[in-house]
């Protein structure tokens, strides 16, 4: 094993140790995600803690996209870094060629992704309207869609806020979502696969709910 996949495991279990001891976090579903081969994985937004709690927890590395800003934080910037994140400016953020050929490059060559369809983080940590960038990078690249859901990032660190609090996590992995093999144009495609995805993630987050 080369130094950068050691250096990337202890990265990783540092996380998923600190959210474990000071967050209480409780993972579930870890048996529905698939070993060795790429996923999209998609995930609600309410914190920026979300990124590093989900790599910490995935069985395998995951690449995301973060704020550029974020990576001239004082440590924060170079364990995410560490630990996949592929850094973007506002201007990249916003055009989504540019975030679809970066993902996509990232799915051909065997590596699982992590998305956030609703495209910002949410500021009162309910579920919002998905985006269908999600549902075109499954059918363009054939890759399936693993469902996420982070209960109590929100209140952990909610926008605006730095230190987190010592508030109870849950992390929650879905059924992977295969883009349809039938003969139907890929807008179909996209449209079935949204909606499952949207009632898988409300789903969770119901779950999520009656926890807390």
């Amino acid at each position: 094993m080369s130094f950068q996949n050691i250096f990337y495991y202890i990265v990783k279990n540092f996380f998923l140790v600190v959210f474990t001891l000071y967050n209480r976090l409780e993972v579930r579903g870890l048996s529905n995600v698939p070993r060795g081969s790429a996923m999209i994985v998609a995930s609600n937004h309410a914190s920026n803690i979300d990124p590093p709690l989900i790599g910490g927890a995935y069985p395998a590395r995951l690449r995301y996209l973060a704020k550029e800003s974020l990576f001239r934080v004082p440590v924060l910037g170079f364990l995410i870094r560490a630990l996949g994140a592929i850094p973007v400016t506002r201007e990249d953020s916003q055009r989504a060629g540019a975030v679809m050929k970066l993902m996509l490059a990232r799915l051909r060559d065997g590596e699982s992704v992590l998305i956030f369809p609703e495209g910002s983080r949410s500021r009162d940590g309910r579920l919002k309207p998905l985006e269908g960038g999600v549902a075109l990078l499954s059918v363009k690249s054939g890759v399936p869609v693993l469902p996420v859901f982070v209960g109590g990032s929100h209140g952990v660190c909610p926008a605006g806020k730095f230190f987190p609090r010592p508030v109870k996590l849950t992390l929650t992995f879905s059924r992977p979502i295969f883009p349809s093999d039938e003969p139907i144009g890929d807008r179909e495609k996209r449209e079935r696969l949204m909606r499952e995805l949207e009632g898988e993630l409300v789903a969770m987050a119901g779950g999520a709910c009656g926890d807390d």
